[in-house]
Order: C-alpha cells, then sequence, then structure tokens
C-alpha cells in the first residue's frame, strides 16, 4: 500500500513526514540535511516506502503571495520533480500552504515537553507531519504544475 509524503524545507535541514499505508495517520518520519545527496535520500524514501504523493510546504506571506522563500522552494519542488522522474518516478506534487506548520510544531513539542537539545531534529519531521495533516483535511488540494514554475 502507498504513502504520502510531506516535505517541509529548509535551508539547512528537510523534514519528512509520511502518512500510513491507509492514509488515515501521518507522523515525523526524518529529517535531513539538506546537502548535494538530498534528492537520492529522498529518492530512496519514494521507494523504499511507496511514496504515491508527495505534498510541499509553500512559505506564502502574510497576503498570500509567493515571496522570496516560496520561491526557493518552488525551485527545489522543480529540481525534485526533474531528478524524480530522471530516475523513472512520476510522482505528483501538491502544495500546502505552510505559512504557520512551524508554529504548531512548536506547540506540539512543548506540549510533549521535548527537551531543547532534541528540538531540532523534531521540529522539521513535526512541521511536516503538520503539514501532511493540513493537506488531508483540506477540501482544497492543489496539484503543483511544475512546468510552469521558472527557476
Amino acid at each position: 500500500m502507498s504513502r504520502i509524503m510531506a516535505i517541509d524545507y529548509g535551508d539547512v535541514r528537510i523534514g519528512i513526514a509520511l502518512t500510513d499505508p491507509l492514509k488515515i495517520i501521518s507522523s515525523g518520519y526524518k529529517t535531513l540535511k539538506n546537502c548535494k545527496n538530498i534528492f537520492d535520500a529522498i529518492l530512496d524514501i519514494c521507494r523504499l516506502k511507496d511514496v504515491e504523493s508527495i505534498v510541499i510546504g509553500i512559505p506564502l506571506d502574510q497576503n498570500s503571495e509567493i515571496g522570496t522563500t516560496a520561491k526557493k522552494v518552488l525551485r527545489f519542488t522543480k529540481k525534485l520533480d526533474n531528478f524524480l522522474r530522471e530516475n523513472k518516478l512520476n510522482i505528483p506534487i501538491y502544495e500546502q500552504d505552510e505559512r504557520y506548520s512551524t508554529f504548531e510544531a512548536l506547540d506540539i513539542m512543548k506540549t510533549m515537553k521535548i527537551k531543547k537539545k532534541n528540538k531540532k531534529n523534531l521540529i522539521d519531521q513535526i512541521a511536516a507531519s503538520a503539514i501532511l495533516n493540513n493537506f488531508m483535511k483540506s477540501s482544497n488540494k492543489k496539484k503543483l504544475d511544475i512546468d510552469s514554475i521558472i527557476v
């Protein structure tokens, strides 16, 4: 059974969350270092976990506009899509507004009383899980038009 993956992009770390095979529950899966091998690492997860679609958090600004950070995420998304296709994986990528995912993650971590030293690696996973939860609850699932993204 396949899963949905969510990505919380960051310049240093990338949080990954996955649904269960029935696509009912989302959980933080892994925090990856954003380095030259990031696409290989994501490809491996897609194959290992039978990922059927990807949700990427787009950090829109307060006016719901695409700002500098969102453009960076969209460039990353286009490169990821190209890399997956080159490796024979045609996985649709959806966008999800992620403006408040880090705040949601911090609230969850506060409730769970997670110690400060563990926060750095967990916050990105929990934020990715929040993105995925919001996507699963949404009735307006918007597939990204990768071809229209200008890098």
